[in-house]
């Protein structure tokens, strides 16, 4: 729907309950909220085929994804056997939204709620690093987690954070005394033009350490 002006409207939506915990989960890597339902192969995170992420964690893990997606339960469930065998965490940022039509650019969503990132912190004592791909956009995933920060006390940074974000950034918060590393890397969307082998490079350096 468009207004008299021909500009998109803004839509609420709430990110749906896909939160799986993994134990231990030494990597935690979090994303800013889905594509618009429409664009779902399956009801989970990066739930598009096209979009890089699960084939690049796939390889990292060593497996193939064998499961069709037309089987929606099973294809979930090879996913976060993946996320098991990594010891990593999938999370969005974003809790509800506002998005301009059906869009997935995080130019055209403005996350109005956050989700709980501070109770999976604290969950996981074992916690080491979190991995932040996207920090173009002033809603990227990157600029919504200092955005996140800046409203959530008990999360501090130590010592600053760039004011131009790259692919390389890296950053620390403490946490109930506990020091986190934050590093950020290139969106796994095949509208980056960051290739494939690139992208994988940046994760599997991450996901090893």
């Amino acid at each position: 729907m468009s207004d008299s002006t021909g500009n998109k409207e803004k839509i609420k939506e709430i990110h749906p309950d896909w939160y799986r915990d993994v134990f231990p989960m030494y990597y935690l890597i979090l994303g800013s909220f889905p594509p618009h339902a429409k664009r779902w192969d399956y009801p989970f995170y990066y739930p598009n085929k096209i979009n890089r992420f699960w084939k690049i964690l796939a390889e990292i893990a060593k497996v193939n994804l064998t499961v069709p997606i037309t089987s929606e339960k099973n294809a979930v469930d090879e996913r976060f056997s993946i996320m098991q065998k990594l010891n990593t965490g999938v999370q969005n940022l974003g809790k509800t939204i506002l998005r301009k039509g059906t869009s997935a650019l995080d130019t055209d969503i403005e996350i109005t709620t956050f989700q709980d990132i501070l109770a999976i912190l604290q969950k996981h004592p074992e916690l080491k690093k979190i991995l932040l791909p996207g920090y173009s956009s002033k809603n990227s995933t990157a600029q919504s987690f200092l955005k996140y920060i800046s409203q959530t006390k008990e999360i501090e940074i130590i010592g600053s954070v760039p004011q131009t974000l790259n692919s390389g950034t890296f950053f620390q918060i403490s946490v109930s005394g506990r020091i986190i590393d934050c590093v950020v890397l290139n969106s796994t969307s095949t509208a980056s033009r960051i290739s494939y082998d690139d992208v994988k490079k940046q994760f599997e350096r991450e996901l090893d350490s």
